[in-house]
């Protein structure tokens, strides 16, 4: 078996599989991730590779349903149009693809703590996972998380704030490790030996399980497939599955107006931007950062590509989550986002009968 290894989208280098490897060792910046795991191992009952040996813990986070309306079709003007519905995985998220990849690599790599930072879907899904994987968990979170969202993330799991004017919205894997390691050794009593750091896009082994989702779409053969951009890890994966599997498929990627690094650096030329002087206003708040990890990637995948990317307004997008629980539409504002390109005056020009494929990427907590 060929040994897994890492590639360097900036570099093009590779370097070998390490559970704490997460960006290029030869960058001059650790802030930012170029990395692609580029192999991982066959496992039975998945649709792709994985980058774990056994299937440890499972809660059947795949092969979500593809749905279509009439009145999603008048509503969007799109005569093809489905949407990829994530609210079924177990715990309402997309999220719970790469929760379930993390556990199984964390069990395999004899992890003792897990620690991500998270605006709220992670967290739930993650707790739940570690719960079922006796991982113990904790969740990082800015004080900037709104109060309806903590109150009901702080019966699930541990939970602390961080001081975001500390680090400037920038931290790596290892200050996370270092945060929970100095408060669990000193205010919880609880010493552990294998810290694993999973936040969105600084984690490179684990998001390959966005993967799956292109892959179970991928007899559809869309013309375009719309996705909603925080991180930017979804949109990497997907990508990286259309590569993979040869298709035409174009990515059509939103977010919240003026609130991502990504148009900036397009702008500017800069594939390592960080938004100066941030002020979050976005109503979509799970989408929002003046930084992500991974656009060097984003970067590349948008840069002189045949891939689209547009940005929505608060207005378009409060329009479009009102309208898609009109025709019984469940998602969160972030995941109403993906649709509201489409309702919006930054509507890209494409065929009426185009086959698109929107990814709901889920609905917030039912508890």
């Amino acid at each position: 078996m060929v040994p897994m290894h890492f590639r360097c989208v900036k570099t093009n280098k590779t370097f070998p599989f390490n559970l704490n490897l997460y960006t290029n060792p030869q960058a001059t910046s650790e802030e930012y991730s170029s990395l692609v795991l580029e192999w991982w191992y066959d496992v039975d009952g998945f649709l792709c590779k994985v980058p774990f040996q056994d299937r440890f813990i499972t809660i059947d986070a795949t092969k979500t349903p593809l749905k279509t309306s009439q009145d999603l079709s008048e509503l969007m003007n799109i005569q093809n149009i489905f949407y990829k519905d994530e609210c079924f995985n177990p715990y309402w998220t997309h999220k719970d693809r790469r929760s379930e990849f993390i556990v199984n690599v964390a069990k395999e790599q004899w992890v003792d703590k897990i620690v991500c930072l998270t605006a709220g879907n992670a967290w739930y899904s993650l707790s739940r996972y570690c719960a079922k994987a006796e991982i113990d968990y904790t969740s990082l979170v800015f004080p900037r998380i709104s109060e309806d969202r903590a109150k009901a993330l702080s019966h699930w799991w541990h939970l602390m704030y961080i001081d975001w004017l500390r680090y400037k919205w920038i931290l790596r894997p290892r200050d996370f490790v270092q945060i929970v390691a100095e408060h669990d050794k000193y205010e919880r009593q609880k010493k552990r030996k294998n810290i694993r750091a999973v936040t969105n896009s600084f984690e490179p082994i684990s998001i390959n399980a966005y993967k799956q989702l292109m892959y179970e779409i991928a007899d559809q053969n869309p013309d375009y497939i719309v996705l909603p951009c925080g991180s930017g890890d979804l949109i990497v994966w997907v990508w990286l599955a259309i590569e993979e599997l040869g298709l035409d498929t174009r990515i059509i990627a939103v977010w919240p107006q003026n609130e991502h690094p990504l148009g900036f650096a397009l702008q500017f030329g800069n594939d390592e931007y960080v938004i100066k002087n941030y002020k979050e206003q976005s109503v979509a708040e799970k989408l929002t950062s003046p930084f992500t990890a991974v656009l060097p990637i984003l970067y590349k995948i948008f840069f002189q590509t045949k891939h689209i990317y547009i940005e929505v307004d608060n207005e378009t997008i409060l329009k479009t989550h009102q309208a898609l629980d009109d025709i019984n539409i469940k998602t969160e504002l972030s995941a109403a986002t993906a649709f509201a390109w489409l309702v919006g005056h930054s509507r890209p020009d494409i065929p009426m009968d185009a086959k698109v494929i929107v990814v709901s990427t889920g609905k917030w907590l039912e508890l």
